[in-house]
């Protein structure tokens, strides 16, 4: 009988060691804090206010070993460790941690995790949040803002700053960006952005790509084999690249776009010129298809390269 209800103890302690636990603490800080975030597995909610403090709350998951909450000068940070032999592709039936973070308006922050989704919003210091199998979604961030994911989508609004935004096998949709110098990369995952940013660059493999934008100073379009879409209002003086292996690339203009256009279709691809009447040329001896013209005095330049893709000019 002893030996039964020893066991019975053991198994209660056990349970225990392991069950979920609440945290809620906080910590007064500068209102220019640079905030790090350690996370491995679950949900995390980052928001701005206008105290002084960093809070955190909410629940740690079964698989947590240590919670680190600590002010170093000007630093706070926050660190969730996870017991040995946890690893990220192991997580069974916990569902991490769930964690609700508040922060300083005009603080920096710094997350990073491994199998977590995270929100972030109302930060104005800049932010930089990178995720390994996990979503990123923001909203209303100002600053430096640096967005990374690999297996997850990122879905970004309200931004403004220097906005850098990268996903290898996920999707980016990023919506009312005012930054200064927009840049957005995917492998294998479609972009889909409207933005205001005079100078944005653009990046995919395979990933499709339709931008809706304002006003362009400076424009640079690259793909293998994804299709490029742009709709803008082209500056005087402006310029446009892009560059396909095998994708498509549709750029359209306003009616009195003023521009100098040089169009190459290298090895078989075609082209088609909606804002002129200027003519395809062919090269006689082989499959090469080029188109150069100028229209309203040329102020701005448009180069386009493809291989074998589609190339098509028109207004918006």
């Amino acid at each position: 009988m002893n030996r039964i209800l020893m066991s019975m103890a053991m198994l209660v302690v056990s349970f225990n060691g392991f069950a979920a636990e609440k945290v809620n603490k906080t910590l007064e800080v500068s209102k220019t804090s640079y905030v790090r975030i350690e996370h491995v597995n679950g949900a995390a909610k980052i928001s701005g206010w206008d105290k002084a403090e960093v809070k955190v709350s909410g629940t740690l998951g079964d698989k947590t070993d240590k919670f680190i909450f600590e002010r170093d000068g000007n630093d706070v940070v926050i660190k969730v460790k996870t017991k040995k032999h946890s690893g990220w592709g192991n997580w069974g039936s916990d569902d991490g941690d769930d964690l609700t973070i508040f922060v300083p308006m005009d603080s920096k922050i710094n997350y990073s995790s491994v199998n977590a989704d995270v929100e972030v919003s109302g930060v104005k210091g800049g932010a930089d949040v990178e995720t390994v199998n996990g979503g990123i979604e923001v909203k209303q961030l100002a600053g430096r803002i640096r967005l990374e994911a690999v297996n997850g989508d990122i879905n970004a609004s309200d931004l403004e700053g220097d906005v850098k935004i990268e996903t290898v096998n996920g999707d980016i949709r990023s919506r009312s960006s005012q930054g200064r110098d927009d840049r957005y990369s995917s492998v294998n995952g479609d972009i889909n952005v409207q933005s205001q940013s005079e100078q944005l660059q653009v990046e995919t493999v395979n990933g499709d790509v339709e931008l809706s934008l304002g006003s362009v100073r400076q424009l640079n379009l690259e793909t293998v084999n994804g299709s490029l879409e742009a709709k803008m209002n082209l500056q005087k003086n402006g310029e446009v690249t892009a560059s396909s292996v095998g994708g498509s690339v549709e750029l359209y203009f306003q009616d009195d776009v003023s521009a100098r256009f040089d169009i190459q279709a290298h090895a078989g691809g075609s082209i088609t010129n909606k804002l002129s009447e200027h003519k395809v040329q062919k090269d006689k001896y082989g499959p090469s298809r080029w188109l150069e013209f100028s229209i309203n005095g040329a102020s701005a330049k448009v180069s386009v390269s493809t291989v074998s893709g589609k190339v098509t000019l028109g207004n918006n």
